[in-house]
């Protein structure tokens, strides 16, 4: 495996080389700024692996202020409105709770989602919290559900009016920021004296252990995959010092756990010195060939259904069916429409076809390819909710 001149160098360590370890099509839907190819890569120095994306930092902004799946708070992470969702911000705000003592402390969520968290750090007693999404619509969800103050920001741009902060929570954030050291030089920045950030980021050597769906963590979103070594490595190289950290499962669905890893660090004056990760390649490594089988195997389902059907329908437009449609048989379907509960992504083109909401389905005897494993049983419920009385299909079982 031959090393590459990065497009993107490495956000930690800064190393103009890495080793490709996987490289990701994708069909993007209309409008999506994101690249539909990219490699994913490993760090020559320091370990780290990455995504070498050629977008930068503006682009991802501008992603996620218009295209947030994030805005659909009773279908999405980050208000607390599922039970399972509740129960992990509430998780995370025990262990703030614990590591920072002081209830005045001024605290701000960023990357806050709808606010469920705020709502959480409330009921541990916190007086003084605040939240900063660059979704509008998460914003508005925020004030009204935390009863408090929100800004539309990101890392890169956050409102002056915002202040200054004892306490940063950057909850699965760093995964999606392209300019990791220029994210931490603001963070150092906004934090008052003795102030403490907290980042909790997907847990990348456990990926193979909590496969679900094919390369589900390769996608246009995730574009940094930390282990706690190189999560500790980012905050030692710009000046902050590791205080206490430890992995974590977390759900990113209902009965969908997933694995995740944190960190506390302190503000420190001056950099420290960084340790090679040599484990995390082949944890990734692991988790690559386990996709490549899963796939092979949903590429033989699909192919037995379009033989059958000239036409489908297909349920779900997320990152497993950008994959899909570049990777296996599905990209030759005769695909009539697909379906996406998410307002933002209704009527928009994909793959040629338009995206509408269930009830708009019309075609009773077109089979429904539910493309989705980690949403599968909600989206399955939406079929019988809705009385659809078309043929439907999951990637794992074929034809039900």
């Amino acid at each position: 495996m031959e090393s590459k001149k990065l497009t993107r160098y490495c956000p930690i360590c800064g190393c103009v080389t890495g080793k490709v370890i996987h490289t990701q099509y994708f069909q993007l839907s209309e409008g999506n700024p994101l690249p539909a190819i990219c490699d994913y890569v490993v760090c020559d120095e320091c370990g780290f692996a990455f995504s070498d994306t050629p977008v930068d930092q503006a682009g991802y902004d501008s992603y996620y202020a218009g295209m947030s799946k994030y805005a659909d708070s009773a279908t999405s992470t980050g208000a607390g409105v599922l039970p399972w969702d509740k129960a992990r911000l509430e998780q995370l705000a025990d262990h703030v709770a614990e590591f920072c003592t002081d209830r005045e402390a001024r605290i701000v969520d960023i990357g806050c989602a709808n606010g469920g968290l705020l709502v959480a750090l409330r009921e541990k007693g916190f007086k003084n919290v605040c939240g900063i999404d660059p979704s509008p619509a998460c914003v508005e969800v925020t004030r009204s559900l935390a009863k408090g103050d929100a800004w539309v920001g990101t890392l890169s741009a956050i409102a002056v009016e915002a202040g200054s902060f004892d306490g940063i929570i950057l909850s699965h954030v760093m995964e999606h920021v392209r300019d990791l050291a220029e994210a931490m030089d603001l963070v150092h920045g906004l934090l008052n004296p003795g102030g403490w950030v907290y980042i909790e980021v997907p847990d990348a050597p456990r990926y193979h252990e909590f496969l679900v769906a094919p390369f589900q963590d390769f996608n246009t979103e995730h574009i940094n995959h930390f282990s706690e070594a190189s999560l500790a490595n980012l905050c030692r190289r710009n000046r902050f010092v590791p205080e206490l950290g430890g992995t974590k499962i977390i759900y990113s669905a209902e009965d969908m756990p997933y694995p995740a890893l944190f960190w506390f660090a302190r503000k420190s004056a001056d950099s420290l010195q960084i340790v090679t990760d040599r484990a995390l390649r082949g944890d990734l490594e692991k988790y690559i060939t386990l996709s490549h089988d899963l796939m092979q195997r949903i590429d033989g389902n699909i192919a037995r259904l379009i033989a059958e059907y000239p036409e489908i329908i297909i349920w779900g437009t997320g990152q497993l069916t950008m994959k899909l449609l570049s990777d296996t048989c599905l990209r030759t379907a005769r695909i009539s429409a697909f379906v996406d509960s998410n307002p933002i992504n209704q009527g928009k083109m994909l793959h040629g076809a338009n995206v509408i909401a269930g009830p708009e389905i019309t075609a009773g005897n077109t089979p429904i390819l539910v493309c989705s494993l980690i949403n599968e049983a909600s989206i399955l419920d939406s079929i019988r909710t809705l009385g659809l009385p078309n043929p439907v299909a999951t990637l794992l079982k074929g034809k039900a």
